[in-house]
């Protein structure tokens, strides 16, 4: 394993020479919000819970692309092309009532190659929930990607990336692993997105793990409406910045090792 410089080397990692690292503590910024009681950080997230994943260490020049909170139809088809036109796997962290609701968009996620893991069921501040409601929330939504023709996955995104206690104690309980992320692309789009595109790309290194979204439209409990456009024109940006840096995109169990239970 490679020696690692001003960050913290984490033993128990899924996969041969995989470490969680973190930096400086930066707010998400995906709605403005105070977040300064919450875990905005990824040095917060991992004192609560020491077993997730922000990013990996490793000698392959390999990063990973994530998204969130799709699957949308005016969205996620959008981003599946840019993707496929730069021959680009990434890994989509899926709503279980949206993926419900749009099982042909999960079904064509996965035909084109890509990765389809575990946003819960209602999108919920699982943070704030009691203990049987995170479960719930987890269970469940493994179980709609799975009635949908995903194959069951071990990886969990936490909603906003705001976990506690009673979260790290379910995914423990059920052998998931909470996954967060390096950086986030929405945090720089008042940059403009090409600009955004070019500030994320700086800072990435093998073994990061990004985040963008493809979901903004949203019902029930948590509802949301998001649009999703500039960070669809900022994708090719960020692919061709990141590729030009001689890194390549895998999916987010190749990178840190782990194999669907």
């Amino acid at each position: 394993m490679e020696k690692v410089t001003r960050r913290v080397a984490l033993s128990g990692m899924l996969g041969t020479g995989a470490a969680a690292w973190w930096g400086d503590e930066q707010p998400e910024g995906l709605d403005g919000r105070n977040q300064t009681t919450r875990t905005a950080s990824m040095r917060a997230r991992q004192r609560v819970d020491p077993r997730s994943i922000s990013a990996v260490v490793t000698r392959r020049p390999v990063v990973t692309l994530t998204f969130d909170d799709g699957p949308d139809p005016a969205t996620t088809p959008r981003v599946l092309d840019v993707l496929g036109d730069h021959g680009v796997r990434a890994t989509f962290f899926m709503v279980g009532r949206l993926a419900t609701q749009h099982p042909d968009l999960v079904r064509e996620v996965l035909a084109r190659g890509h990765q389809v893991a575990n946003h819960t069921q209602d999108h919920l501040w699982l943070d704030r929930q009691p203990q049987w409601v995170v479960a719930a929330q987890v269970l469940d939504g493994a179980r709609s990607l799975t009635a949908v023709g995903a194959p069951a996955s071990a990886l969990f995104r936490p909603p906003h990336g705001w976990t506690s206690p009673a979260v790290a104690s379910v995914a423990l309980r059920h052998r998931l692993r909470s996954i967060f992320w390096s950086d986030c692309l929405e945090k720089h789009l008042q940059l403009g997105p090409a600009a955004a595109a070019t500030t994320m790309a700086a800072g990435v290194r093998r073994g990061s793990i990004l985040l963008a979204h493809d979901g903004g439209h949203l019902d029930g409990p948590n509802p949301q409406s998001i649009d999703r456009s500039a960070s669809v024109e900022a994708l090719p940006h960020l692919l061709e910045a990141v590729l030009a840096k001689a890194l390549r995109f895998v999916t987010l169990s190749d990178l840190i090792g782990e194999s669907s239970p």
